[in-house]
């Protein structure tokens, strides 16, 4: 039987962010902070045994924490992890962006009279 060892890549970015369940996981933690189990598959539309797979995915990579009370599992956004962060801050940045493409759909779009050659030089 080969053994595995875990390489560089299983913890890259690309492997993150290779699932939209963990992506939505992480936004529900990110902008929460800590939830329970059920409330983290309830708002990230996953069903339990999918959240329970890439929640520990996340941790073994350091994004969350586990925190137990009795039969009571929390999660934690771990912010004060520099990697953690950067993706809360890649989440906020992209969400106002979309805020502003809205904003930007609804004003009217103003043409301006640019001149051309022709009407430049005569």
């Amino acid at each position: 039987m080969i053994e595995r060892t875990e390489t560089v890549e299983e913890n890259s970015l690309e492997k993150i962010f290779s699932s939209k369940g963990r992506i939505k996981i992480v936004k529900v933690l990110a902008k929460e902070g800590e939830l329970n189990i059920s409330e983290i598959a309830k708002r990230a539309k996953l069903n339990y045994s999918t959240t329970n797979q890439h929640l520990d995915f996340l941790e073994k990579v350091g994004l969350v924490q586990e925190k137990i009370f009795g039969r009571i599992r929390i999660f934690r956004f771990k912010a004060e992890n520099i990697k953690a962060q950067a993706i809360k801050n890649l989440f906020e940045i992209w969400e106002s962006n979309k805020i502003e493409r809205e904003y930007y759909k609804r004003k009217p779009v103003i043409h301006l009279d640019i001149p051309t050659k022709s009407n430049i030089y005569g």
